[in-house]
């Protein structure tokens, strides 16, 4: 499957996920036509108001066996499906078309967002990961003191000078 960009991506980041969809595709492509162990897992991404929110396909694959990691900005899902073993089949023939094996997906993320408040829920078979947003520090009025002495000098602990002079 050939990717075509058609729209123009809004942000660096949108650019920088846009990449890494076509070079994941690409790798998969190639891991799927010559091995049976690798698992393709779709992925949606969308921002909001508040954050990001991630929904990763995940069929058939059990909640121990996935794996959710955050680390130096980058936001990281792995795991396995599994292939329930039925025995040897009597007439010797078999087809199959599911994924099965192991996964693992990066997203390098903003910098703008809270990772200790991270929050994914996992059911039937839906990953759906909340990344949300920093707070934005507010602009913050500074009060300006008038008066004898400088600032430095109350900080330091020097006295003023004009009443040693008395």
């Amino acid at each position: 499957m050939r990717r075509q960009l058609i729209r123009r991506p809004q942000t660096v980041w949108d650019f920088m996920n846009e990449v890494n969809s076509i070079f994941d595709e690409s790798l998969n492509s190639s891991f799927e036509h010559s091995s049976s162990t690798a698992m393709r897992v779709s992925t949606d991404i969308e921002e909001i108001d508040d954050g990001y929110l991630f929904s990763f396909d995940l069929p058939g694959v059990k909640s121990e066996d996935i794996k959710l990691d955050f680390s130096d900005g980058r936001l990281k899902i792995s795991g396995e499906r599994k292939r329930a073993s039925r025995g040897k089949q009597q007439n010797g023939f078999e087809r199959i078309e599911k994924s099965y094996g192991s996964f693992e997906r990066t997203f390098q993320l903003p910098q703008n967002i809270d990772e200790t408040k991270i929050k994914a829920h996992f059911e039937n078979g839906q990953l759906e990961v909340m990344v949300p947003k920093a707070e934005i520090a507010k602009p913050k009025s500074i009060e300006i003191e008038t008066g004898k002495g400088g600032l430095f000098s109350k900080l330091l602990g020097n006295k003023d000078e004009s009443k040693d002079q008395h």
